[in-house]
């Protein structure tokens, strides 16, 4: 089966040149090509096709205003370390400014003026070392399926990133499995991804709302009612009130019980619910809820 010609996104401030490229590249038959003038609307415009599962060959000027070429690929490379990136620059005389952007991560350059002989050697020489889906899908296939096996229900770009394989493959995988009659498709699944690196490892942090503190626990509180006192049980030893000395006797009538409360070992505050944001298991990113990012993509269940 012949692969997919690949996404492209053109990361250039020169609005002739990046016209230039698009031309060339239709001429090659590439017709998914996005383009950006800057270097932080470009690592957007990245982070977004990555999240609908497309991971496009970049193609990446040299000289940005707004940021270096090497900000641009580490923030690419720390989203997708597997990116081609190709480098766009005017300054092909300088060896070592060539070898410094191929051992930072990026995986061709082409010289400026761009000339379509040059782009063209460029793109076979990235077509020829495309990674063969159907070889990968079998390489993958056991690992697919085992977490499959583990899930009631799982999304496509969670089952992506937890086998480490590439959505592409995934999908083509899926496919198999569902011709087999051994998986169904379900409604699609929102999930929060990591508002800095895109991983959906998150995990939840629970901490005291007063000191931010994670050292608490969970227990029960006794109200005496005559003195107000309000503590946890156990600070009414032999029934007595820690505060007024008290014997607390008849349940609703001396004193309430205030069940599942949790108490701040801390700053001994007393809350109902502790308060919680999420921890990136990937980069260690720790965000609250209202800063994270989305992702949706297609559901999926094992038949059993």
């Amino acid at each position: 089966m012949p692969n997919k010609k690949n996404s492209i996104l053109i990361i250039e401030d020169s609005l002739a040149i990046s016209m230039l490229i698009h031309e060339f590249l239709k001429k090659l038959d590439y017709h998914d090509v996005h383009t950006c003038n800057t270097g932080k609307a470009g690592i957007q415009s990245f982070s977004d096709l990555v999240n609908k599962g497309i991971v496009p060959v970049v193609f990446l000027d040299y000289h940005l205003p707004d940021m270096t070429a090497n900000e641009i690929m580490s923030n690419i490379l720390s989203i997708r370390p597997d990116t081609r990136i190709i480098i766009e620059t005017a300054d092909a005389k300088n060896e070592e400014q060539i070898k410094a952007a191929l051992r930072d991560g990026a995986y061709q350059y082409v010289e400026k003026p761009i000339r379509y002989e040059n782009l063209k050697n460029v793109i076979k020489t990235l077509e020829e070392e495309e990674p063969d889906i159907e070889k990968q899908t079998f390489d993958h296939g056991q690992k697919i399926e085992s977490f499959l096996k583990m899930s009631t229900r799982i999304s496509v770009m969670r089952l992506s990133e937890y086998s480490d394989t590439k959505v592409e493959v995934v999908k083509e995988y899926v496919k198999k499995l569902e011709s087999e009659g051994r998986i169904q498709r379900i409604e699609d699944i929102k999930e929060i991804t990591c508002n800095q690196c895109n991983s959906m490892r998150i995990a939840m942090n629970f901490y005291c709302p007063s000191c931010k503190s994670s050292n608490f626990k969970q227990g029960k509180l006794i109200e005496h009612f005559k003195c107000g006192n309000v503590s946890i049980d156990e600070s009414y030893t032999n029934n007595t009130c820690p505060k007024c000395r008290k014997e607390i006797k008849i349940l609703g009538v001396d004193y309430k019980a205030i069940d599942n409360y949790y108490i701040c070992n801390d700053c001994g505050d007393k809350f109902p619910e502790p308060a919680h944001d999420y921890i990136c298991v990937k980069c260690n990113n720790r965000f609250a809820l209202d800063k994270a990012k989305w992702i949706t993509s297609e559901g999926l269940k094992l038949v059993r």
